[in-house]
């Protein structure tokens, strides 16, 4: 068969993100004719999707999901919207295609994606490495796959859950893709050293994405692909896709040791957990090519950080903060939630005095930067049930809106601190204010 697997377009211009999940899935397709397109990239996102379609002429096309928003308060933005035009592109260009829609944010909302969108043929539940290339040979009996969304008589049938793949054979394909289209700046391309996740942050949803235990490529072969896309493709800096890269600790100093010992002159980025966070890790970080160290602590009180589940007390925000005013070669990010369940104005005031100090007034401001941000409440999350619990959301109010507009009242609301927040939101709608004046946004 011929296959088109299509990253979802975002509706604007960001960033390229390698689509590393269509990479990993096209390896697995043998048999297949394969092409990835991600119109991302393009200047004319549906004109190219079209014109894929017209010149390669798919039996199928996958078409992957990977983000309904940005998350992001300051910069809120309403990804889903793509989709329905995209799906009536799709059908109308290739009508007697089998259109089959995954990805992680279509999987936190299948069922209701796959309700809204009828002319969606099939859905593919979590990581589709196994059951995708399955359904390819069962189109005509789509129950016998699991992990599959379909039709029968009108109705939505799930086939039932299926296991997660192991990872230790898997690799991704990159020679579909235009590599070098993605290089610019250090987050466009990928590398996973493992999937699922150990922690259990209450706003999260890499748990139920990927699992709660972990499943580890070997250190060697992690090592490999990043070799080769360093000697094949000319990359100069990635960044770690795992949920925190260093847990196990074990796994993450037998790469970066790996790396040092192969000689690999390449830099690198990725998010770390406080635990184990010490000088000779991350000098053995540094010196493997960390340029940057990721942290998201979210709350700055022990009581938040005990609500949040983050496993860690402000003491470990501390330690590490203050090893990374010591360490003045890499850089070091720590995110926080501005209205983190838990926190009072005593804490607010603390975590801006951070903020203000760390970006503005330290001489190692070059290497440390603080963000806050407002959580997104998303589904099979701790946070979720505590929204309906205070009484911020209701149980029937939908994650997945019908109109972008809606989007602000999805965040969660600490009804402590309102006054905090009203405050937070004036300077984010007054900064995006600004901005559209002077012509930078």
């Amino acid at each position: 068969m011929r296959v088109l697997l299509v990253q979802s377009y975002l509706g604007r211009r960001e960033t390229p993100i390698l689509p590393l999940g269509l990479a990993y899935l096209a390896n697995n397709l043998n048999g297949h004719e394969v092409s990835i397109l991600d119109p991302n990239i393009e200047d004319d996102p549906y004109g190219a999707i079209r014109k894929r379609i017209e010149d390669f002429k798919p039996d199928i096309v996958g078409l992957s999901l990977r983000n309904i928003d940005t998350t992001s308060y300051r910069d809120m933005y309403y990804h889903y919207k793509t989709l329905e035009p995209t799906v009536e592109l799709i059908k109308k260009a290739a009508p007697q295609s089998y259109l089959v829609v995954g990805g992680a944010a279509f999987s936190l909302f299948a069922e209701d994606i796959m309700s809204r969108n009828l002319k969606i043929d099939f859905g593919v539940y979590l990581e589709g490495e196994e059951s995708f290339p399955e359904l390819l040979n069962n189109l005509s009996n789509p129950g016998r796959v699991k992990g599959i969304y379909y039709r029968e008589d009108e109705k939505l049938v799930f086939s039932g859950p299926r296991p997660l793949p192991d990872l230790e054979d898997a690799s991704p394909n990159l020679d579909l893709l235009e590599v070098s289209r993605y290089k610019d700046g250090g987050e466009g391309i990928g590398v996973q050293s493992k999937r699922g996740c150990l922690l259990n942050c209450s706003y999260c949803t890499y748990p139920f994405l990927t699992g709660r235990s972990l499943r580890l490529r070997s250190p060697s072969k992690v090592v490999d692909e990043i070799e080769q896309i360093v000697e094949k493709y000319g990359v100069r800096q990635f960044t770690f896709a795992d949920s925190i890269f260093n847990v196990p600790p074990q796994h993450a100093i037998e790469i970066c040791e790996e790396i040092i010992r192969r000689g690999i002159r390449v830099g690198w980025a990725a998010f770390f957990h406080f635990k184990g966070i010490d000088e000779n890790f991350v000098d053995l970080a540094h010196r493997a090519g960390c340029y940057l160290f990721i942290f998201s602590p979210d709350g700055y009180s022990d009581k938040a950080l005990k609500i949040l589940r983050k496993g860690i007390k402000k003491e470990d925000i501390r330690k590490v903060y203050n090893l990374a005013k010591k360490f003045k070669v890499s850089r070091f990010d720590f995110s926080f939630f501005i209205n983190a369940p838990g926190q009072n104005y005593g804490d607010i005031a603390a975590l801006l005095w951070l903020l203000v100090k760390t970006n503005f007034l330290l001489p190692q401001k070059k290497f440390m930067h603080i963000s806050v941000n407002v959580p997104r409440i998303e589904p099979h999350t701790n946070l979720y049930q505590l929204a309906i619990q205070e009484g911020t959301l209701s149980p029937t109010d939908s994650l997945l809106p019908s109109d972008a507009a809606l989007l602000p009242s999805l965040y969660y609301h600490n009804p402590r601190i309102r006054l905090a927040e009203n405050i937070f939101s004036f300077l984010v709608t007054s900064k995006k204010v600004l901005n559209q004046l002077t012509g930078k946004g």
